[in-house]
């Protein structure tokens, strides 16, 4: 278990949280227990924080001077801009005692220190951070970009959030938690969504080796209704969740990039499956992957590719 400060909400006490594993047990003598804190409120308002004070100050007010091309292997496209570094530190900082011992391995970090990857492999507990996701979209002033965070441990994601703040009519946040479920904003999602003949879907081919796009293209060809992609994980899986789709299919699977998002479908009672049936994880290599809003339609579309 994680034991946090004591602390307490506006009314003088602080309530348990949804997930018991991620918060601190009272013990019996009640004068002297540590208050248990709810990880996800705590989590969800530093992400509110930091979008309100670093991230939408500076939406669709960036100068060419605070964009600049990034290195990433595969993808000579990339950009970086001072909000996603300046997120990033925020976030770190903000995050620093909510789980004490907790190691941060971020998408800028990484950039600069690859071999911080290497921590998400140790026993102590990691916070994925990718502090705006779809930086060529928030670049660009379009709204499909977001914030995302998971709470990783044992090569388990306990717990992720997902913040949406430029859309439209209104930002939501998606948060979820492992074996409690998944909210948008607040409001919990029934995983009750039937099979449809002719799924809605979008297949990223942008980063499969050329011969695994080629058949994969091939073996889907009108076999469901091609969707565009939205340019962000964030954004696309939480149209999986808003049921907006019913699936995609990735290959390259940066963790920052797939762990809360998988989390969050499958807490809504869909599946995240790679072609050989197993059960993605933030550690998975690069693979063909299917998240589905349902493990029919996950294991459907696994017969459609094998």
């Amino acid at each position: 278990m994680y034991s946090f400060s004591a602390r307490t909400n506006g009314s003088g006490s602080a309530g348990y949280g949804h997930c018991p594993e991620l918060h601190t047990t009272a013990r019996a003598d009640r004068a002297s227990y540590t208050i248990a804190v709810d990880l996800l409120d705590r989590v969800d308002a530093i992400v509110k924080d930091v979008i309100a004070k670093v991230v939408m100050p500076s939406f669709r007010s960036l100068r060419p001077e605070d964009i600049e091309s990034k290195d990433t292997p595969g993808d000579p496209d990339d950009l970086v801009t001072i909000v996603d570094k300046a997120a990033e530190r925020y976030l770190i900082h903000a995050l620093g005692d909510v789980v004490p011992g907790a190691v941060f391995i971020g998408e800028e970090g990484v950039a600069d220190n690859p071999s911080l990857l290497a921590l998400l492999s140790a026993t102590a507990p990691a916070w994925l951070i990718d502090p705006i996701d779809g930086t060529k979209n928030f670049a660009q002033g379009h709204p499909d970009f977001g914030v995302m965070l998971a709470l990783v441990q044992s090569g388990r994601t306990r717990a992720s959030w997902m913040a949406v703040p430029a859309a439209t009519p209104s930002g939501y946040t998606v948060v979820a938690e492992h074996g409690g479920g998944t909210r948008i904003d607040g409001r919990r999602i029934q995983p009750a969504r039937p099979t449809p003949s002719m799924p809605r879907g979008t297949v990223h081919t942008r980063m499969m080796p050329a011969d695994s796009a080629k058949d994969v293209v091939a073996r889907l060809r009108d076999r469901y209704e091609p969707l565009a992609s939205t340019g962000a994980a964030a954004t696309e899986y939480s149209a999986i969740v808003r049921g907006e789709k019913d699936f995609v299919i990735y290959y390259r699977l940066l963790p920052w990039d797939h762990a809360p998002g998988t989390l969050a479908v499958t807490e809504a009672g869909g599946a995240a499956v790679h072609l050989d049936g197993s059960p993605y994880a933030p550690l998975s290599p690069n693979q063909v992957t299917i998240v589905a809003a349902s493990p029919e339609l996950a294991s459907t579309i696994r017969t459609w590719l094998t």
